[in-house]
């Protein structure tokens, strides 16, 4: 395995340590410095705020200083915000180190998930590995930080967990990289994407995508406890959920070694065949009446939910040159990044005096739109 996709998978793995990293130190940083629900939750808010304005920027930086500087800068930021989160000791400085590793996600999520698909043949193959090592990380910083505070202090744990982000920098220092724009930067390239209608089909495919991933990830716990589980039952769901993401990823992006065959060409079918599965299972969600029911129902969804997000870049790298790519990728992750601020809301708001289950006829109508503009966007070429 080369440096570069070392890098790569990395990036993407620190990324899924700074998307959990919140809910996995809550209970020990609320207290630390005196914050309620409601001043938790501007802290969250200031951190996924934070890459909504930073994906973009990020894809623009990266197509104009390559994927070396950012990889490193990403990891030293992320670093450096997780020591300062742990030596903060009041919501204000919280805050501030949460926009610090809002910038440094960014940094990482568009390095990598830019350059894992352009490591490999198939491009939708490579972003599927590479996305499962997003979901490792997910899963991995829970357990970690858990470890961590049995054994230390606050303080101290969260140095630690600053110093997991480092090896990136070393991989980054002697990979070999695809090159990028080449230093300098382009607003008619930048507004040559907008004006394209691939663009806008990749933009709004992950708009409806990552709104239900999200909300999968907020409402499984609720969803678990309506039907009777106890807290450990309901969190032990919501892991199956990503673990079936992970390992669906993981299977994606191994099959053209299997299989011969190249997932990009025929990606956009290939998505829209997983989201008309996916509003299947989420009505399985909505019908189920027993804990079992309910996790096959959720270990199916995650399981189709895997190639989406992943394929969905793969699909749409190939209608664009190298150098644009890492604009690309920030506009169309910017956008769906909207779609995770909406649809989870809107489902809290249904299920407000009803029930979760309820709500996730949001999810199944938000699944068959994805399919139809999937479809679209695997026909893009045509017209």
């Amino acid at each position: 395995m080369s440096a570069a996709m070392l890098s790569g998978f990395y990036s993407v793995f620190i990324f899924g340590i700074v998307v959990a990293f919140l809910g996995s130190i809550k209970l020990k940083l609320a207290p630390r410095i005196g914050a309620d629900d409601a001043q938790f939750g501007k802290i969250v808010a200031a951190l996924q705020w934070t890459m909504v304005v930073m994906a973009i920027l990020a894809g623009l930086l990266l197509d104009t200083l390559g994927f070396r500087v950012i990889v490193i800068a990403g990891a030293l930021l992320s670093a450096l915000a997780i020591f300062l989160i742990g030596r903060g000791k009041t919501i204000g400085s919280v805050i501030a180190a949460c926009l610090l590793l809002g910038i440094a996600g960014q940094f990482v999520n568009v390095a990598g998930n830019t350059l894992n698909p352009m490591l490999f043949d198939d491009l939708s193959a490579g972003s599927n590995l590479g996305t499962a090592f997003f979901g490792l990380g997910a899963l991995l910083i829970p357990i970690l930080t858990a470890f961590l505070f049995t054994r230390m202090g606050y303080g101290n744990s969260l140095t630690i967990v600053g110093l997991v982000c480092l090896p990136a920098v070393l991989f980054a220092l002697f990979g070999t990289f695809p090159t990028t724009g080449g230093g300098s930067f382009s607003a008619d390239v930048a507004l040559g994407l907008l004006a394209n209608h691939i663009t806008w089909l990749a933009a709004l495919t992950l708009f409806c995508y990552i709104g239900l991933e999200v909300s999968m990830a907020v409402w499984i716990t609720s969803y678990a406890s309506e039907l009777g589980a106890n807290e450990n039952q309901a969190s032990k769901m919501l892991s199956l959920f990503f673990v079936a993401m992970m390992i669906g990823r993981l299977v994606v992006g191994l099959q053209d070694r299997v299989t011969g065959i190249n997932l990009t060409p025929i990606g956009g079918y290939v998505l829209a065949g997983a989201a008309l599965i996916a509003a299947v299972a989420i009505t399985m969600m909505m019908r189920a009446k027993s804990l079992g029911a309910a996790r096959k129902a959720v270990l199916l969804a995650g399981a189709v939910f895997a190639p989406i997000f992943p394929t969905t870049i793969g699909v749409a790298f190939q209608h664009f040159e190298e150098a644009q790519r890492g604009t690309l990728f920030g506009v169309i992750f910017a956008i769906g990044l909207i779609g995770a601020s909406t649809i989870p809301a809107w489902i809290g708001s249904l299920a407000k005096g009803k029930s979760v289950a309820s709500g996730l006829n949001i999810l199944r109508v938000t699944a068959i739109a994805l399919a139809i503009i999937a479809a679209l966007l695997g026909a893009a070429p045509l017209f």
